[in-house]
């Protein structure tokens, strides 16, 4: 796992950044790592990290968002947290981040926090997701992502699924459509994710050498058994 100090994952709505940024800081957690998750999901009223703040808590992971009521706001009321977590220089900061104008627009109030070469930004996306079904629309959202956050990508989360439906033909198919967007954006593959959808006996060809297991948390309520 990367060793930058500061780690962000956005993406469009339905590519699951959240499930993606709290596997991670979990996994940074097992490496006996002080983490603390900031969530800057501001838009998105669903499957937000701050909702596993207890669960996570339990595991001695602090968890950050705006303050309580003002998440909506154009340019929300920052918990003065989130700043000290960033000044505590043996502190992991994970940030989850909406991958639209405003949460872009917020993770810019944070640029002297984010000098060049200090983070990692990752792009999570979810192929089967509508607006992200090619490369070249991927190509544009990044783009417009950058612009707005005045940071710069630094690699690419493929996160290709269909939930319950996922095998390997279709996971396989949406790394395909990952991998050349990738190319056209001259950014590395850093993680391929997998869950347990995926049929017993199969392994996703392309999830070797960068394989990531999700446990997923952010489930549906349709299928939370």
């Amino acid at each position: 796992m990367q060793n930058k100090r500061i780690t962000i994952f956005t993406g469009p709505f339905g590519s699951g950044k959240t499930e993606v940024a709290v596997n991670f800081v979990l996994k940074l957690k097992q490496q006996q790592q002080k983490v603390g998750l900031v969530d800057l999901d501001i838009v998105n009223p669903y499957f937000r990290s701050r909702e596993l703040k207890s669960l996570l808590g339990t595991q001695g992971i602090d968890v950050v968002s705006t303050r309580s009521g003002l998440e909506m706001a154009d340019l929300p009321a920052l918990s003065p947290r989130i700043f000290s977590l960033l000044q505590d220089k043996q502190m992991r900061v994970v940030f989850d981040v909406g991958g639209d104008p405003v949460g872009a627009k917020t993770l810019g109030r944070f640029q002297a926090y984010f000098p060049e070469g200090s983070y990692d930004m990752w792009l999570v996306l979810n192929p089967y997701r509508p607006g992200v079904s090619n490369p070249e629309a991927i190509s544009m959202v990044a783009r417009e992502l950058e612009k707005a956050s005045k940071l710069q990508l630094t690699g690419i989360v493929d996160n290709a699924n269909l939930g319950q439906q996922t095998n390997l033909h279709n996971r396989e198919k949406g790394s395909t459509i990952v991998d050349s967007a990738a190319r056209q954006l001259n950014l590395p593959v850093v993680i391929r994710t997998y869950t347990d959808h995926l049929d017993s006996g199969e392994t996703c060809l392309s999830c070797k050498m960068d394989s990531f297991h999700l446990k997923l948390f952010m489930l549906p309520p349709w299928e939370v058994y």
